[in-house]
């Protein structure tokens, strides 16, 4: 695969796909999204700044912007909680619509992935007792997935509670990274299981989302339906076909003192 780091303001792309073709159709789609935010905010500020869904028509904006619009109102945030994922949702729709069989897009942490083939994805959450160490292992039937994250602790991205990450699967990427800033939203408290189960029942009750993992300190939880977990060491890239990994079901306790994880949510 041909991968291009992008970047353009806040916006900072990696596009992996198998031709140059089909990245120069993501970036472009990419920057050209930016352009339309920016021109939409300059007649609705309210879009940049409000914190709560906006009641506006979906339908009569570009496509960047009902998405972000939509994405918001289902996870009850402001769109702008959608705007990374977005943005890499419309760039994989590019590259796809120029040829492309399989690509996958990350703008500062939150990937849109279309194709047939599988693909590795880690988890960062600063200090947290296994950030970087985990990720997924995404086969492609499970293709066209966003998966989001959302940081109280990590980045400059607003967030209201203290999780070290939260990380939310759906099949669109705009709904995944507005659903994952509601759910880090719930997650606040010194009670660290207390804090992450509200997360979980934020998650529950997000309509459009697979499944959610929610890491604070030492402590992990999911709910719904995840990817295959992967242990991950510390050479290389997660993306190359020679990483070498240890597969794991829906069982961490190799990695985390047996306490430190939420069990009661965890699906096979």
């Amino acid at each position: 695969m041909y991968t291009r780091a992008w970047s353009f303001k806040e916006t900072n792309l990696v596009v992996k796909s198998g031709t140059e073709q089909a990245i120069n159709a993501a970036v472009s789609a990419a920057l050209e999204a930016r352009r339309c935010i920016e021109r939409f905010i300059v007649r609705h500020p309210e879009f940049r700044y409000s914190l709560e869904p906006l009641r506006l028509n979906a339908e009569g904006y570009p496509r960047i912007i009902g998405l972000m619009l939509r994405a918001a109102l289902l996870a009850d945030v402001g769109p702008f909680a959608a705007v990374a994922g977005a943005i890499s949702q419309v760039a994989t729709e590019a590259a796809i619509s120029v040829g492309a069989k399989n690509v996958l897009v990350e703008n500062g942490g939150d990937i849109s992935i279309i194709g047939n083939q599988e693909f590795r994805v880690g988890i960062y959450a600063g200090k947290a007792k296994i950030s970087g160490k985990i990720g997924f292992l995404v086969q492609g039937k499970e293709l066209p997935i966003g998966i989001c994250t959302s940081s109280g602790t990590v980045g400059h991205s607003v967030s209201f509670g203290d999780a070290d990450a939260v990380v939310v699967i759906a099949r669109e990427a705009s709904i995944a990274d507005a659903a994952a800033t509601s759910v880090a939203n719930a997650v606040e408290g010194t009670d660290v299981e207390a804090s992450i189960k509200r997360g979980l029942d934020r998650a529950d009750a997000t309509p459009k989302i697979r499944g959610c993992l929610v890491m604070k300190e030492d402590y992990i939880g999911t709910s719904g339906k995840l990817p295959k977990l992967i242990q991950v060491s510390s050479e290389g890239e997660l993306s190359t076909t020679s990483r070498k990994y240890r597969a794991y079901d829906t069982d961490l306790l190799s990695i985390l003192e047996p306490q430190c994880v939420v069990r009661d949510r965890w699906q096979s």
